[in-house]
C-alpha cells in the first residue's frame, strides 16, 4: 500500500500532444497497478486523467498571444501524487486572462451541484449543444467531479495583464 507520506507517482512538464498523452496514460496506469490501487479506483483516476489531459491539449494546442513565445505559452505541468488516502491529479497551464471568468463560472457551477443535480446538468448541457470541437461546455468538469466524488480545486496566478497560470487539482479517495 502507499505510504502515509505523499509520493510523486508521475510528473511531466513540457508541451503535450497525442503521443505524449498516450505515453503518460500508459505510465499512469502501470504505476497505479504497481501501487495496488483497486481496479475501480484506478479506472476513476485514469478517466479523470484523460479529461484533464484533453483539457490541457485542447486549450494549449492553438494558444497564441502576440509578443509571447508560443512554446512557453503551450508548456504545461501535470502530476499524480498519492498517499494512503488519496491520489491527487494536478495540471497547470497558461490561460488568457479574458478566459478566466467563463472558466471560473463553469467550475463553480459544477462544484455547487450534488450527484443528482450533476446528472441533470450534464443532460441539459448535452441537449443544448453548448460545445464546440474544443469542448467548452464544461462536461469534462462534470465527469471529473462525478468520478472523484469531491469538488474540483482550482486557482489562477496572474503573470501579467494578458496571461495567468491556471491550476486544476482533483482528488480521488483510494
Amino acid at each position: 500500500m502507499i505510504s502515509a507520506e505523499i509520493t510523486t507517482v508521475l510528473r511531466h512538464k513540457g508541451v503535450i500532444n497525442g503521443p505524449i498523452i498516450a505515453e503518460l496514460l500508459d505510465d499512469l496506469d502501470f504505476k497505479c497497478i504497481n501501487m495496488d490501487i483497486a481496479d475501480n479506483k484506478r479506472r476513476k483516476i485514469f478517466n479523470i486523467a484523460v479529461e484533464m489531459f484533453q483539457n490541457l491539449y485542447h486549450y494549449t494546442r492553438d494558444l497564441s498571444i502576440d509578443g509571447y513565445d508560443e512554446r512557453e505559452l503551450r508548456t504545461i505541468f501535470l502530476s499524480l501524487d498519492a498517499n494512503e488516502e488519496y491520489c491527487v491529479l494536478t495540471t497547470s497551464n497558461s490561460i488568457k486572462n479574458k478566459d478566466i471568468p467563463a472558466l471560473t463560472e463553469k467550475i463553480d457551477t459544477v462544484n455547487k451541484l450534488d450527484g443528482q443535480e450533476l446528472r441533470a446538468y450534464y443532460k441539459s448541457v448535452l441537449s443544448n449543444e453548448e460545445f464546440s470541437d474544443k469542448g467548452g461546455a464544461g462536461l469534462g468538469f462534470v465527469d471529473m467531479k462525478k468520478r472523484s466524488g469531491l469538488n474540483l480545486d482550482f486557482n489562477f496566478k496572474k503573470i501579467d495583464e494578458k496571461i495567468s497560470k491556471y491550476t486544476l487539482i482533483v482528488k480521488v479517495k483510494i
